[in-house]
């Protein structure tokens, strides 16, 4: 290492008080290693230390559904001249006055105004103004949204049924053809009249009946009706009886 012989002049008294500091005489060799470190920690300092994030304070005014951190700052405003209040706290004080939102929001005028609708509010950390009412329909619709999605989670999903499938253009598939009467044989129809006619009691189903001979069919040999009576009377006035 080089060392260059350069006089330095230092103050007689800083020079006395890096001896008594350092337990050297000031004429010492032993300060010229300590004033060398003191001169390279001066060009090269350390680094500052790096301060913890402090927690956000858990301070502040619960006014209904919306929450006001401690720091926000109130506006009201009647003829023209607005007036302020800041949540210091648990309170919303204006000036050394601890008030409500509501006795805020009628210091001045008739008494009758809506805090949610004459006050703004701006909170830390912003430099917007919100009316109230906003803020509040804001926290109104995320605890909707909140136990919304609760309920939906917890409501079992209800399957529907497959849609009928479509044609390639749109249409329905036409339907299973279907065999008409009039395409059947005789002895088809037949069959199938015979199958759709109600079948008396002990009958054994898909059983068919031979059809009965006209002689053997009661209903042919006495007939009945008004017709048939007529006709028995009459034959039998034409064979002389009463």
């Amino acid at each position: 290492m080089s060392v260059f012989e350069k006089q330095v002049y230092v103050p007689a008294e800083l020079l006395q008080a890096l001896g008594e500091h350092t337990g050297h005489y000031w004429a010492s060799p032993m300060l010229e290693p300590i004033i060398c470190d003191a001169v390279r920690a001066w060009m090269k300092p350390a680094p500052p230390v790096q301060q913890q994030p402090t927690a956000p304070s858990e301070a502040g005014c619960q006014w209904k559904q919306v929450f006001l951190p401690e720091g926000t700052r109130l506006r009201a405003c009647f003829g023209g001249q607005p007036y302020f209040a800041v949540v210091e706290g648990a309170q919303i004080k204006h000036g050394e006055q601890a008030i409500s939102p509501s006795c805020f929001a009628n210091l001045r005028g008739s008494g009758n105004r809506n805090a949610w609708k004459a006050i703004w509010l701006r909170l830390p950390g912003s430099d917007a103004w919100l009316l109230a009412d906003v803020c509040r329909s804001a926290r109104k619709t995320a605890i909707a949204r909140m136990f919304g999605g609760d309920a939906a989670a917890s409501k079992p999903r209800v399957r529907t049924p497959p849609r009928p499938r479509q044609g390639p253009h749109g249409s329905k598939p036409p339907a299973s053809p279907r065999t008409r009467a009039s395409d059947m044989p005789s002895d088809g129809r037949a069959f199938a009249a015979q199958q759709r006619a109600p079948q008396p009691s002990g009958a054994v189903p898909g059983q068919v009946r031979p059809p009965s001979a006209p002689g053997n069919d009661p209903q042919h040999k006495q007939g009945s009706g008004r017709a048939a009576r007529r006709k028995r009377r009459a034959a039998k006035y034409a064979r002389g009886g009463p």
